[in-house]
């Protein structure tokens, strides 16, 4: 069956600005309005909610102390949107700029009382193809707002965990949910490095029995994809240091095993990519072996081939240069190849001729060359 070209996917952006152009400022529209749900949550309860206009949604965050709130945000909507997000929630511009780009490295900044993070989320869709989002998310002690361009499945685990109650997501102050969200994007990766591990194998049982330069192409975009995962989980690894270095003590008895815990998982990706990428190059060398081996098979047939018809064309050759066995006086002249005349001189050849292959093979044989 023939292998699938794959291609990483591109990295979505909505603003184009000029070089020069004035800092924070964006313009587009993306033609698809914004979906928002806002979960809000305590350990007695949990309320999902979704609206269509971002001042009630924050007016009702403001009002209800009850609840710990997160405002999930799927969808760039346009300019107008984003300037209502600016001013309803005092976001800075710049932070918007950030988000509405797409194509952020992963980064924690902390301005204005409120933590600004953007992660890069990674998956493979069912093409087995390589797909990079932007999601960003904004927390303060009581709120979380996060900004997705698609909804995607890693957070589904979370939810089901709220609705849980008694549970420490539940009982826990919104920083926990942070935490949480960050965890499932970094668990995230551990799928994809298994898809990547499963493919590698198969292309390695491939490449012995049947090398092709398909194979070669689709190693290149293994090695591509996991360089992307390695640039992204060692930006979120940097991110996770300077989250813990920056807790303060309260925080540090409470979840600092927690948050650990999770930068042990990056740095087991990390290991886990070099891993890959060592067997990728390894790859490489196989195929090449692979491809040299064969090759070197159908040289030994064709110096076969050629062995056994050398001293064949040479007969033929000999004896078919046709000298005449009479001058035109009919006088026999000497030594012009009287075994043309001799009666089943061609059977006789021919029979020559067949020992002779046959003696060739069955000495190549001896010698292990077929």
């Amino acid at each position: 069956m023939k292998r699938r070209i794959r291609k990483t996917s591109k990295k979505k952006t909505y603003r184009n600005s000029l070089p020069g152009a004035a800092p924070g400022h964006y313009s587009f529209d993306t033609g698809v309005a914004a979906t928002m749900i806002l979960h809000s949550y305590n350990e007695k309860e949990l309320i999902e909610r979704e609206y269509s206009s971002l001042a009630e949604a924050k007016e009702h965050i403001d009002s209800d102390t009850q609840h710990k709130h997160w405002l999930q945000i799927i969808g760039f909507g346009n300019t107008e949107f984003f300037n209502q997000l600016q001013h309803h929630f005092h976001i800075h511009a710049l932070e918007l700029e950030d988000v509405i780009s797409g194509n952020s490295r992963p980064k924690m900044e902390v301005h204005m009382g409120k933590v600004f993070d953007i992660s890069r989320m990674l998956f493979y869709n069912e093409d087995m193809v390589l797909v990079d989002e932007q999601f960003s998310l904004f927390y303060t002690e009581n709120w979380l707002l996060s900004l997705q361009e698609t909804r995607l499945d890693c957070f589904n685990p979370i939810k089901d965990r709220m609705k849980l109650s008694g549970t420490l997501i539940r009982t826990s102050p919104a920083f926990y949910l942070y935490y949480a969200i960050s965890d499932a994007i970094i668990d995230n990766y551990f799928p994809m490095m298994e898809a990547i591990e499963s493919r590698l194998e198969a292309i390695e049982e491939e490449l012995v029995d049947n090398p092709s330069r398909e194979h070669l192409n689709e190693i290149q975009h293994i090695r591509r994809d996991l360089l992307t995962m390695k640039k992204t989980i060692t930006a979120e690894k940097e991110n996770l240091s300077d989250l813990i270095r920056g807790m303060d003590a309260e925080r540090q008895e409470r979840f600092g095993l927690y948050m650990q815990d999770a930068y042990e998982h990056c740095l087991h990706i990390v290991d886990l990519i070099d891993s890959q990428k060592e067997i990728a190059f390894s790859l490489v060398d196989v195929y090449l072996s692979s491809q040299n081996n064969r090759m070197s098979e159908v040289m030994k047939v064709l110096t076969v081939i050629s062995s056994i018809f050398i001293p064949l064309s040479f007969i033929a050759g000999l004896y078919g240069m046709n000298y005449v066995h009479h001058d035109a006086d009919g006088k026999e002249m000497p030594l012009n190849m009287p075994e043309l005349y001799e009666p089943y001189g061609y059977l006789v050849v021919l029979t020559i001729m067949a020992s002779i292959v046959i003696g060739q093979l069955f000495f190549f044989r001896r010698k292990g060359w077929i």
